[in-house]
């Protein structure tokens, strides 16, 4: 079990912890899990401990269709970690979600110059990886919808 904050970022991966544990074991289940609030209606990415809206902590979820368009990015081209490394140049992207949300994510199999501004997008997951406590969860992550 990692102990210091080097150790919980070694690996770069997302650490889950129990207000977010139902968006990862969606992902595992390649489902994109957006928060829903049963006071307001509000839908809301990424999740937490109560709604955004209204502060009402009762919450549950909705699977999203994995659709969206890209909202804003960056393309990173110097490795902040040596595990994305390999990777740069890559992009970095919010997502606006067909259900209104927006989330950050990756934009891939596509060549970076070719992203842009309302392009459509699929999402796709990831190879299953673990956290720094060993928990298992997959990275939802898009790339240009097809036709």
């Amino acid at each position: 079990m990692p102990h210091t904050l080097t150790e919980l970022v070694a690996g770069a991966a997302p650490i889950v912890v129990e207000e977010t544990r139902g968006y990862w074991e969606g992902t595992l289940a390649e489902e994109l899990r957006v928060q829903t609030c049963n006071e307001c209606g509000n839908v809301q990415m990424p999740w937490g401990p109560c709604c955004t809206r209204c502060l009402s902590q009762d919450l549950g979820s909705i699977v999203a269709s994995g659709r969206g368009r890209v909202f804003s990015f960056t393309v990173v081209r110097q490795a902040i970690h040596p595990n994305f490394s390999a990777q740069v140049p890559y992009v970095i992207a919010d997502i606006e979600l067909e259900e209104g949300p927006i989330m950050t994510s990756n934009v891939t199999d596509c060549p970076v110059e070719d992203v842009r501004i309302g392009m459509p997008v699929q999402l796709w997951f990831d190879n299953e990886m673990e956290d720094a406590f060993h928990t298992k969860l997959r990275l939802p992550k898009f790339r240009p919808a097809k036709g």
